[in-house]
């Protein structure tokens, strides 16, 4: 019996293996296949586009430039390929994660967007190799049409891996997990079930206190039996939902030698704030060190200087933007263009936030404090607009320049919004060793209504992992996220 198991065993962890192989192998064929494919699609609506203008004589281009004077060189091919290219990769079509994140359906406008921003920019500052508006715009409609057609044809070929996960624990941590995995139908994650912390005498008993996002799960038996389920479920990942390091101890004891299945862990806030491991020896004893001050000098000064050079040009940059918001803010409700506000910033110390108005005037006198939404009734509608763009937070600039903040960081909150969660978050409070951030690694990698308790660990990952390309890093995915409209 012992024999038959073990082969049993083998045979099952070698197919797990092979699965994964084969995963790798159909995500670079994906990649290859899209990349090939949209190259090609590149150069069919460019040629379709010339053709129209020089062979078709379409209505209204009679006053444009006269058919035989339409020409375009190899440099225009090369230059539309490459941007076709970039901005398929910017906003993340070619990525194995942002495939799993996002349906790719709702990236492919933005992407065209990026790419005759892109365009526009090359041919304005090099007016020498540009090429008559009529054939880009023909060859952007034309693009966009083919490039919809072929995505969706090479999602049916190349259909997204499902990986079978398994739910360890039936607490808070474990319903948020269920819950995002429900609302997130494209991510490649199936949960199969739910073990429970303990043995009890039936399933109902075990989840009974457990949410309805728990409950919906078929509950699957116990931690103690956790290498049986993963071996009779086919389970590819194990996600551990529970942060007491001596629960996490029986799941170790559980595990088998040999066992391939992905171990996924909730982190608690000390395992974020650990995450890049210092050493430090005192005698013969290795101790782990959590610095609480995540910058040296060299790399404070760098970081202070670039919020001054980058913050200055994006305002000189971004002036006509602020200029027309502002007078549609105006033109369209009642009160002020700027709206002030009390954050805390580095230290616990106080300063004045500035912000473009989305809201009605006295929003809060009839709610007092409230977190904001996406949906949020108190918005005007002008105000949404900014708001889903970021442009409402372009004032905010200034107070990078002035020193209260900076491009990337935890994003500062209201005093009320830091007495509560420094009281019922753990670790809250490390936040404010640095200036806040513009943007941080929360905004771009959760959603406008993540909770404080995710983006505290996203901080607190930020603080403990600081670089120069960390920060680079995140202001090109905001780039990305303002363009996808994500979180809005």
């Amino acid at each position: 019996m012992t024999g038959a198991s073990a082969v049993d065993r083998e045979r099952r962890t070698a197919v797990r293996i092979g699965k994964e192989s084969s995963m790798k192998r159909s995500h670079t064929a994906f990649r290859l296949a899209a990349l090939a494919g949209d190259a090609a699609i590149s150069l069919a609506a460019l040629y379709g586009a010339f053709f129209l203008r020089t062979r078709v004589p379409l209505p209204g281009t009679e006053t444009l430039l006269p058919a035989s004077h339409v020409r375009f060189g190899i440099w225009n091919v090369a230059l539309i390929l490459a941007v076709q290219v970039f901005s398929l990769w910017f906003i993340g079509l070619y990525g194995e994660h942002e495939r799993f994140r996002e349906p790719p359906a709702r990236l492919l406008l933005p992407a065209l967007f990026l790419q005759l921003l892109t365009l526009a920019s090359f041919y304005f500052l090099a007016p020498a190799y540009s090429f008559p508006r009529s054939v880009l715009v023909g060859y952007l409609v034309g693009d966009g049409i083919l490039l919809a057609a072929w995505r969706a044809a090479l999602d049916r070929l190349f259909p997204l891996p499902r990986r079978r996960a398994l739910v360890v624990g039936t607490g808070p941590a474990a319903a948020r997990i269920a819950e995002t995995v429900r609302r997130h139908p494209w991510s490649g994650v199936e949960i199969v079930g739910v073990v429970a912390e303990s043995a009890s005498d039936s399933p109902e008993a075990a989840v009974a206190n457990a949410s309805e996002a728990i409950r919906a799960l078929p509950y699957l038996g116990a931690v103690d039996r956790l290498a049986e389920i993963v071996e009779n479920e086919r389970v590819d990942e194990v996600i551990l939902a529970r942060e007491e390091t001596s629960w996490r101890d029986r799941i170790s004891e559980a595990i088998p030698e040999g066992w391939r299945a992905d171990l996924l862990v909730w982190p608690s806030p000390f395992e974020t704030m650990i995450g890049r491991l210092r050493f430090r020896i005192v005698g013969d004893l290795p101790l782990l060190e959590a610095r609480r001050q995540p910058f040296r000098p060299l790399g404070a000064f760098v970081k202070r200087a670039f919020d001054v050079v980058v913050a200055s040009t994006l305002l000189l940059l971004l002036s006509p933007v602020l200029a027309l918001a502002a007078l549609a803010v105006l033109g369209t409700s009642v009160g002020g263009v700027f709206y002030r506000q009390t954050r805390v910033g580095r230290g616990g110390r106080l300063f004045e936030l500035w912000k473009l108005r989305t809201m009605r005037r006295g929003a809060e006198v009839e709610t007092g404090a409230v977190l904001a939404s996406p949906r949020d009734p108190r918005m005007t509608r002008i105000g949404r607009s900014l708001r889903s763009a970021r442009i409402d937070e372009i004032p905010q600039l200034w107070n990078v320049l002035g020193g209260d903040m900076s491009l990337v960081g935890p994003r500062p909150e209201r005093p009320e919004f830091t007495r509560e969660f420094t009281r019922t978050v753990p670790g809250w409070a490390l936040r404010q060793s640095v200036r806040p951030g513009l943007t941080g690694l929360a905004q771009v990698s959760g959603e406008y209504s993540t909770e404080p308790e995710i983006k505290l660990r996203y901080d607190l990952a930020y603080l403990n992992n600081w670089s120069f390309g960390l920060d680079l890093s995140i202001l090109l995915k905001t780039l990305r996220v303002i363009l996808t409209r994500r979180g809005v």
